[in-house]
Order: structure tokens, then C-alpha cells, then sequence
């Protein structure tokens, strides 16, 4: 029985993996608008260029966005995605460790953060849609919510497979390129 949910956990980390990893030459053909978002990305936050637009340009819907706020709400979208499918792995490793064990207690925090992070996502889809300036408080406390699961799971010395580490970090990478459309879409 363990070794079946063990394969299974280590099956859908897999397609976790893939479903997640961005496509490749993607630069070569990616739009202006995600190109400078990119940048300002890197500016402002550090990540690497080409791996912001790779990972972005892989999106349909991003690749179909001709203007800020259609942009905004499909990184929006795929952070919600990505938001939701990692917190289902954490639910499964907390469904599947024994209640006493050593990180429990760090995982459910992970579902938690993970919890709140994708209803922030989720309401602002609708909050750009509406012009809502508290968006960006939303990702904000967002931000703040996935950096206490990664402090909770490093307090505990709690490793992540890396399919669930890497799609941790496509999730910031994603909120944080949001953050900064949402910001000059709404001219905050």
C-alpha cells in the first residue's frame, strides 16, 4: 500500500513537472508586451529574462493577450492553475504523513498558504475585470502567504521533489509578473 501511494505521489510529481516546465525557443517569437514585462520583471524582482518569457510564452492565452489587462488576467489565470495544483500535491503528502510526524505541521501550512494564495489569484481575475485597486494588496498578501510555507517547510528542514519546488517557484515568478501589470494597469 505505501509503495503504491509512493508511485502514485511520484507519478503525478512527474506530470506535475511537465505540465509546468516552460517551452523551449520561446523568445524567438514572443510578443513585445511579454518581452517588457519580462524585463521589468527582472528589474524589478530578479528573475532571469528568458526564463520569464519561456515560461510565460508557453501559455495560449498569454501568448493571445494583446494589451495590459488581457495579459494580466491569463498570468493571473495560470497562477491560479499552478496555485492549484500544488496545493493538491501538499494535500496529499499531508493526507498521506502520519499527524505526529516531523513537518506535518509545515505542510499544513503549505495548504493553508496555498489555499489562500489561489482565492487570491481567483478574486483578482475579477478584480482587474472590475478596476479594483485592491489587487494588489490581494497579491501582496499572497506573496506573504507562499513565503511562510517556504519558511515553514525550510524550518523544518522539509525537503520538496523538485517537481513541487519548481512549480513553487513558477507560482512566485507568476505573482510577481502579475503584480507588476496589475500595478501599472490600475496606474498604482
Amino acid at each position: 500500500m505505501t509503495s503504491s501511494i509512493s508511485y502514485a505521489m511520484f507519478i503525478a510529481s512527474l506530470l506535475l513537472c511537465l505540465l509546468s516546465s516552460p517551452a523551449p525557443f520561446a523568445n524567438a517569437r514572443a510578443s513585445q508586451l511579454v518581452r517588457n514585462v519580462c524585463k521589468q520583471t527582472q528589474e524589478e524582482f530578479g528573475y532571469r529574462y528568458k526564463q520569464c518569457v519561456k515560461s510565460l510564452w508557453k501559455d495560449i492565452p498569454i501568448r493571445s493577450a494583446t494589451n495590459l489587462k488581457d495579459l494580466d488576467i491569463a498570468i493571473l489565470k495560470l497562477a491560479a492553475a499552478n496555485a492549484a495544483q500544488t496545493k493538491a500535491t501538499f494535500e496529499k503528502a499531508f493526507n498521506a504523513t502520519n499527524k505526529n510526524a516531523n513537518g506535518t505541521a509545515a505542510i499544513k501550512q503549505c495548504v493553508d498558504s496555498y489555499d489562500f494564495a489561489l482565492g487570491a489569484f481567483v478574486f483578482a481575475v475579477r478584480g482587474v475585470n472590475d478596476g479594483d485597486k485592491s489587487v494588489t494588496e490581494i497579491l501582496t498578501q499572497a506573496q506573504d502567504d507562499l513565503v511562510r510555507c517556504q519558511r515553514a517547510l525550510a524550518s523544518v528542514e522539509v525537503q520538496l521533489p523538485m517537481p513541487v519546488s519548481t512549480t513553487n517557484f513558477w507560482v512566485m515568478l507568476y505573482r510577481d509578473v502579475a503584480f507588476l501589470v496589475t500595478s501599472q494597469l490600475l496606474n498604482i
